[in-house]
């Protein structure tokens, strides 16, 4: 039992050292567990930094084991609904928590994503490792950049509600993770502290933000000037002719079964791949980043990654060269995460990854018509190596470079003769965005930017827990003028023109996936996911959704988001850094703002 105010002496010991002028050095010492670490605390240029070296960390005792940290779990905490703001949280898109209501809840996730290598999926996904609150917007606001360590750390946010009067929120820093250690092959074990410690530092920056930049518009400009600054984020818009991109992605084949083994089915060939993207272009659609899927003879679903096999090797090499000699992009897929039962170039024993618990990391992966296929992760340096194998083969066909769906957006702990944690995972990883040129990824976490020319479906929305209130385009500002993103297939759009309302709103590039044949043809394939993909139903959709998109956008490639305002319910401004405004009416009646007439459904450009 702790007594009042005696803590400090009774089970922690805090010693400052290496005091200077604007830093300082606090050594904890947990003394009743044999626990020691460092945290060093600076000003920097404004901001108050936190790190922890992980060589600092010591740990004597035979019998406890430091499992977590966290630094400043009540830095900038509101009591209950007396500090008009918001919490702002990277989930999806970007999400807001208001502080004028109670909630009763709290939310968890792990930065850049689930750690399949210990537990199952969660829904949010935390791409970039940043958080922050506003205390009344346009009045005071801090956010957390961390720096370090954000692979092994978990954001919580903690609400107003019957368990707390606060609504705070803050990072955790994991050293170890929790695990089942299985005894027997019926899956039985307990729960087991991993002996093995995390190899990472962790070190956070507070950013102060006061007046306009007091906003989650703020925050995430602040951020992004951090990305240039570092060099993570350079001008790689993609345009030829001052018009926004359109990604193009085609399926080529895919396998469905047969008597014996599978049969090859034929969906596009990089003819008449050829004679879309003439098409296309001729429809004043000039500015085409082409994909092609299933391009092996390999198959598409599930066949990853694919050997060079290719039919027709020289229609390939005609079609890349064609388009790279309009300015334009084509893109091979391939995957390197992970690949299933099915795939020629899987050595099971060698390659499957093992959990934290020496399982294997197979799931089961059912399609539309409920086959059943299981789905391994590879062994991060498994990767890499068939990385490496195939790059001379993708520099002699000419491409411009690859898609790849996982590569950046999937990290996971496992097992090797050792437990070996997500830091790993992510070097191996970046080591494989490094051998390419050019580079797309679907949803890639922040520590992908340096190696990205294209960011494949950008969420379009949250989590959409009931305790969000807001829906905010944080990756978007943080990521336009400098990177060209596209929205998640629109051939699937449910949301009609409101979709194509947001797109404006937050500057999102179309992106479509299409087959030549009919798409009923590839029912028996796993591809069948794709369940509308006809290119000639599409044809003159994609043209009038293009230049519906480009008449607003193409007046700001280039340039960054310098504010958005919610004038009123359904209206917004959007403002740029060259001076371009962009009103975006999702209301079924007119609405009039400073003189200009914003129609129904529709937008209008202010032009400087």
């Amino acid at each position: 039992i702790l007594e009042a105010g005696s803590y400090l002496i009774r089970k922690v010991d805090v010693d400052i050292t290496n005091h200077g002028l604007s830093s300082f050095t606090a050594h904890v010492n947990l003394k009743e567990i044999d626990i020691e670490f460092d945290v060093e605390i600076s000003l920097v240029d404004g901001a108050l930094e936190v790190y922890i070296p992980n060589e600092s960390i010591l740990e004597t005792d035979i019998v406890y084991r430091l499992l977590n940290i966290t630094l400043f779990p009540y830095f900038g905490a509101a009591r209950e609904d007396k500090i008009p703001g918001y919490i702002v949280i990277p989930d999806g898109v970007g999400a807001l928590v208001r502080t004028n209501q109670p909630y009763n809840t709290y939310f968890q996730a792990r930065f850049f994503g689930s750690d399949m290598g210990y537990q199952t999926m969660s829904v949010p996904q935390l791409s970039v490792p940043i958080f922050g609150m506003v205390h009344e917007s346009g009045e005071n606001g801090y956010y957390v950049n961390v720096l370090e360590g954000a692979e092994n750390s978990t954001l919580l946010a903690y609400f107003w509600g019957s368990s707390t009067k606060y609504h705070r929120i803050q990072s955790r820093f994991s050293l170890r993770q929790i695990y089942k250690n299985v005894i027997n092959k019926a899956g039985d074990g307990s729960d087991t502290i991993s002996e093995v410690m995390s190899t990472s530092n962790y070190r956070a920056s507070y950013q102060f933000l006061s007046n306009e930049d007091a906003t989650y518009v703020g925050i995430a400009k602040d951020y992004r000037d951090y990305l240039i600054e570092e060099n993570i984020l350079t001008d790689n818009e993609k345009t030829t002719d001052g018009n926004i991109p359109i990604q193009l992605s085609y399926i080529m084949s895919d396998r469905e079964p047969a008597f014996i083994g599978t049969t090859k089915v034929t969906m596009t060939t990089a003819n008449q791949v050829q004679n879309a993207y003439d098409f296309f272009y001729e429809e004043g659609l000039t500015n085409q980043q082409v994909v092609l899927m299933g391009w092996s003879n390999d198959g598409f679903i599930h066949q990853q990654p694919y050997s060079g096999r290719i039919t027709n090797k020289n229609d390939y090499e005609d079609l890349a060269e064609d388009i790279i000699s309009d300015g334009n992009t084509v893109y091979l897929n391939n995957e390197y995460v992970s690949a299933s039962e099915h795939s020629n170039r899987i050595v099971y024993n060698r390659d499957v990854a093992r959990n934290l618990s020496r399982l294997k990391m197979v799931f089961d992966w059912v399609s539309l018509n409920d086959q059943v296929t299981e789905v391994y992760y590879l062994y991060p340096d498994r990767s890499l190596a068939f990385a490496k194998s195939d790059t001379d083969f993708f520099s002699d066909l000419g491409v411009s470079g690859l898609m790849m769906t996982e590569l950046g957006n999937t990290l996971f702990s496992y097992y090797d003769g050792s437990n070996y944690d997500r830091t790993l995972s992510m070097e191996y990883y970046t080591e494989i965005a490094e051998l390419y040129d050019n580079l797309v990824l679907s949803m890639p976490n922040s520590y992908m930017y340096p190696y990205v020319d294209g960011y494949m479906d950008l969420p379009i929305t949250n989590s959409q827990y009931d305790f969000y209130t807001d829906l905010v385009p944080l990756i978007p500002i943080i990521l336009k003028g400098s990177l060209s993103y596209y929205t998640p297939y629109l051939n699937f759009n449910a949301l009609a023109e409101d979709r194509f309302l947001t797109m404006v709103d937050f500057a999102v590039n179309p992106n479509y996936v299409l087959t030549y044949e009919q798409t009923y043809k590839m029912r028996y394939t796993p591809s069948n996911v794709f369940y509308t993909t006809t290119l000639s139903d599409y044809e003159e959709d994609i043209v009038e959704a293009y230049h519906y998109v480009n008449d607003a956008l193409k007046h700001v490639v280039g340039a960054y988001i310098e504010s958005r305002v919610v004038i009123s319910t359904g209206l917004v401004l959007v403002t740029y850094s060259n001076g371009v405004e962009i009103y975006i009416n999702y209301n079924y009646t007119h609405k009039i703002d400073d003189g200009n007439l914003i129609e129904a459904r529709s937008y209008e450009v202010v032009l400087p």
